[in-house]
């Protein structure tokens, strides 16, 4: 499976070890014990909708603390993140703390929709953010997780309905950013549980 320097080379925004192992494992440690509710799709955040044949995860409700640890470094990478994909962003989506149980997945989507009516949430994001608190591992490992392979779809230039789709190994503390119109998924859960933090620049 491609590692994380093989999608820097196809435009992607890679950071092995943005967070620690420390901080991966007490954010990790905040998710397991925080409420949960189930991750919903839709093109509002006001109008978002459950629906298990698309998506299924959970959203952790993590403590501020948590948030903030995120967030502090998160802010100092923005320059970065705006001269990687010569873009001028605004602000930033709240953070997602997710979960992937065993058997959870997430089908092939884009963050950004630019349909004809679409909200101003949905619409205006230009990049994706995903930080992974843990990694891809052997079956019985507590840390890690089986499965769960986010994917991309498109980078090697393919037309829309003949796209390969590229499986980004896993590790714990790696940032990886892309454009939020590049299609993407989440393989499903095999054993164990995946953790992540998710957000948008918009």
């Amino acid at each position: 499976m491609p590692q994380a320097e093989f999608f820097g080379r196809l435009g992607l925004f890679v950071r092995p070890g943005f967070l620690d192992a420390d901080e991966c494992g007490r954010l990790r440690g905040a998710v397991r014990e925080s409420e949960r509710v189930p991750g919903a799709t839709g093109d509002e955040e006001e109008s978002y909708a459950v629906d298990t044949r698309v998506r299924s995860t959970d959203v952790a409700k993590v403590s501020d603390e948590a948030i903030a640890l995120v967030d502090g470094k998160l802010n100092a990478l923005l320059p970065e993140i705006q001269e990687h994909f010569s873009v001028e962003v605004e602000g930033r989506q709240s953070l997602q703390f997710l979960a992937y149980k065993t058997g959870d997945f997430f089908e092939a989507h884009k963050d950004r929709n630019e349909a004809p009516g679409v909200s101003e949430y949905a619409g205006g994001r230009q990049v994706s953010v995903a930080i992974f608190l843990n990694g891809e591992g052997e079956e019985g490992d507590a840390n890690t997780y089986v499965g769960g392979s986010l994917t991309f779809y498109g980078l090697l230039g393919e037309d829309e309905d003949r796209q390969v789709g590229l499986p980004l190994a896993g590790e714990e503390g790696l940032l990886v950013a892309f454009a939020s119109d590049l299609a993407h998924a989440v393989t499903p859960i095999t054993s164990g549980e995946r953790y992540s933090v998710v957000t948008w620049f918009v």
